[in-house]
Parts: structure tokens; sequence; C-alpha cells
């Protein structure tokens, strides 16, 4: 759990009992390319937590894919409305690799954020850290010219270009595949 202990660690350190009583909660999976981690129309309560591999949280809405996040290791992923709402999700979360991932029920993450303030503050830092980001990729697809998005996501994701089909990365910008290649070609 290497990776997934370091991006903890990273977004806020944790005592040693509390990293243990976190890890011991998780459950180990896997999932294949291409297979859906949280399924649209499903309450998923889990939260999960990527060890290794790349997953994508993908919008369908008329025929149309609208990839809205990625996932890589260190990083969590989860439904939203599943999550806080208990509602089903809105959105497929889809492994783009193989992946490894640890999974906990939300129900257990909350006995944790009571019995150990320090996780309770991890998880705080770390929503306070995905709603700027969420707030700045907004702005970001409002007011900048593709280029500079473009930028920003190499920025944002390094290596990850590579690691993903170009098509997610052009919709998770809101530009064409073709404005894409022609921002890359002139790199």
């Amino acid at each position: 759990m290497k990776n997934i202990i370091e991006k903890i660690e990273q977004t806020y350190p944790i005592s040693d009992e509390a990293m243990k009583a976190l890890l011991a909660e998780m459950q180990e999976k896997h999932y294949a390319k291409g297979t859906c981690i949280v399924q649209s129309g499903i309450i998923d309560r889990s939260i999960y937590f990527i060890e290794e591999g790349i997953a994508r949280s993908v919008f369908h809405h008329n025929g149309m894919d609208t990839t809205t996040w990625f996932s890589k290791e260190g990083d969590i992923t989860f439904g939203m409305d599943s999550l806080y709402y208990n509602k089903p999700s809105i959105e497929d979360i889809e492994a783009l690799t193989d992946c490894t991932i640890y999974a906990i029920h939300i129900n257990r993450l909350n006995a944790l954020y009571e019995k150990h303030i320090d996780i309770a503050n991890w998880g705080r830092i770390l929503h306070q850290n995905v709603n700027k980001e969420l707030s700045h990729l907004f702005v970001e697809r409002l007011q900048l010219p593709p280029k500079e998005r473009y930028e920003r996501f190499m920025q944002r994701y390094p290596g990850l270009i590579n690691r993903v089909k170009l098509k997610y990365v052009a919709a998770f910008l809101g530009i064409s595949i073709y404005t894409l290649s022609r921002i890359r070609a002139q790199k």
C-alpha cells in the first residue's frame, strides 16, 4: 500500500496508530482494464483507494461520454451522490488500466473519523483540496483557451497523457480530439 500511504501522508500526516486502523479496514480488490468500479444508477457506499492503475469518472448523456475526473496511484475515487447522499451514482468510474484498489465502506470510515481526529482532519483537507481543484477546473473550462487548459492538465497530471486515451483527455478538457491533436503537434 505504498502509493496510498504516501498520498495520505502528503495530504495530512496521521499517526501510526491511525494509519494502521485505516489500513486494517480496507479490502483489496482488483479491476481489469475497462471494468466499472462504480456504476451509474447504482448506490455504492464505498471509497476506493487506488494503489496501482488509473481510473476515470465519466458522465454519459445523449450518447456522449464526458470524462470529469482522473484518479491515479494514491488517489481516492467514489460516486459522490452514492457516498454522501445514499442515491444512485450519476456517473461511472471506469478502470482505464488494470487496477489494484483498496476499498472501505463509508460507515467504517465515519467510525474512524470519530475515533481518530487525525483521520478526520485528513478527510477534511482531502475534500477541501478536491473542492478547490474542481472549482479551478470549472473556471478554466469557462475562461481559458484550449492550449492553456492542456498546459494546466500537463502540470496537474504529469505523464498521464501517455497512459490514457487522448479522447478521454480531450473530453476532460472540453475540446475536440482534433483540437487536442493540433495543440500537441505544436509542442
